[in-house]
């Protein structure tokens, strides 16, 4: 049995963004500053690929995994392009193929994989433009994170994961509207 469509589609179209944001990415951008406080572009790009290998396994597996540790020592922008991309791959397949699962374990309790899907999605998108803040989020893909928002934050269970929202004028696209209530300005990034 596979991912409900829907889910899988809103995956697809973050991870080909994430993607196509680092394909942007040169070697000599790898040491700036990302949007993420105190992250480098590498640093972004490295985690980023740790969240969506963790988020494969825990829907493969049915359990969340240990995340693995930091990249050490210096990396390439092409190993860094390559490795997100397989972890990208990974995820999409692992969100097609769930064989049934409808939950995984967190801690020993169930976490629905709709959720997991949505927090890699969240991953995908936002990190992919803490990465590379040329490439905007698509309006559509942003548009649909923002209604998902609330089965991943809850009543502020998830917002120690992410910075404090940013107040935006009236208007303002959905993508900067994603970016803002998940504690990114797109304004006054280095």
């Amino acid at each position: 049995m596979s991912g409900q469509p829907a889910d899988e589609a809103m995956l697809a179209a973050a991870l080909d963004y994430a993607v196509a944001s680092a394909g942007e990415v040169g070697t000599a951008d790898l040491g700036r500053p990302s949007a993420c406080d105190g992250w480098t572009v590498a640093d972004t790009l490295d985690h980023l690929t740790r969240s969506l290998r963790c988020v494969a396994t825990s829907l493969a597996s049915g359990a969340v995994p240990r995340v693995g540790a930091p990249r050490t020592g210096p990396a390439t922008a092409r190993v860094l392009k390559r490795d997100l991309g397989r972890a990208a791959a990974a995820l999409g397949a692992a969100a097609r193929d769930l064989r049934g699962r409808r939950a995984v374990a967190v801690d020993g309790l169930p976490l629905p994989c709709h959720q997991l899907i949505v927090v890699g999605t969240i991953e995908a998108a936002v990190h992919g433009w803490d990465a590379n803040r040329a490439r905007p989020i698509p309006g559509e893909l942003a548009t649909r994170l923002l209604a998902e928002l609330p089965s991943v934050l809850g009543r502020g269970t998830g917002r120690g994961v992410f910075a404090e929202p940013v107040a935006l004028p009236p208007g303002r696209p959905a993508g900067e509207r994603l970016l803002a209530a998940l504690g990114r300005d797109h304004r006054r990034c280095p």
